[in-house]
């Protein structure tokens, strides 16, 4: 499928922000790129901090059903980013929930779902990605939790952001234009095997802030995240259980 319109910006606030502005009237595909980001956000209302070198876009889409489950289009996209990483020549890269690229432990990008339920039922979603090329040691300073970048994954292969660009925002397309017909248990048999926490013991924060230690078990067919807890499996939504990062264990 061919991309409609692409627009490219040295600097703006956030890429879903613009496509979001004037909601439901661009055609599937719409693309926006920044060189920049000034206000890019994370799931949850947490910031992205915008660094050396990156690549950061959005990429509009109008779905017809509001029936479809799309917590799992978060799971499908990083699926599909991954894949196209791994064409590209960079191995070893997995996903961590909800909306996480790692590399060993380590942030490399992430993902970002927008959506706004229409009146005629319609789903308009803005899909954000972003991506470390290369960080600075001000970035490293900066940003908040382990974080890497592609360089650092392999730095024998050479950084061509025009292509990186092109391969991903194809990866996305794909994505979008097949997750309507996309059987929720392939996703995630697929997630499942790039979870970098995966059988890993973690402490979990549920909704009654109470912490627990479990060991993860991925996600099941509907974008629940599985943790055996004794002998017990719970399965948690998305807004009902938040993963406390090691970092944080250890301050």
């Amino acid at each position: 499928m061919l991309v409609p319109v692409i627009q490219v910006f040295d600097s703006t606030d956030s890429t879903n922000n613009i496509l979001m502005e004037k909601n439901c009237i661009y055609p599937n595909g719409h693309t926006c790129f920044s060189e920049e980001q000034t206000n890019a956000r994370g799931v949850s209302g947490n910031s992205w901090q915008n660094v050396y070198k990156n690549i950061c876009f959005s990429v509009a889409w109008n779905f017809k059903e509001n029936t479809l489950n799309f917590h799992m289009l978060n799971f499908l996209v990083a699926i599909k980013l991954i894949k196209a990483l791994e064409r590209i020549g960079y191995i070893g890269i997995q996903a961590k929930w909800p909306n996480d690229i790692v590399y060993e432990g380590f942030k490399l990008g992430g993902i970002l779902i927008d959506i706004k339920f229409k009146k005629n039922s319609q789903i308009f979603i803005v899909l954000g990605i972003g991506l470390n090329l290369e960080l600075s040691n001000i970035d490293k300073k900066n940003i908040d939790q382990k974080a890497t970048d592609l360089k650092s994954v392999n730095s024998k292969i050479k950084l061509d952001r025009n292509k990186y660009s092109a391969e991903l925002l194809e990866a996305i397309i794909e994505c979008l234009s097949q997750f309507e017909k996309y059987d929720c248990k392939k996703i995630s048999d697929e997630w499942n095997c790039i979870d970098y926490n995966f059988n890993k013991v973690k402490m979990i924060k549920v909704c009654n802030n109470e912490i627990i230690k479990v060991q993860m078990k991925g996600i099941n067919s509907d974008g629940q995240l599985c943790c055996l807890h004794g002998n017990r499996f719970n399965n948690y939504n998305f807004n009902e259980v938040e993963i406390i990062k090691d970092e944080i264990l250890r301050n």
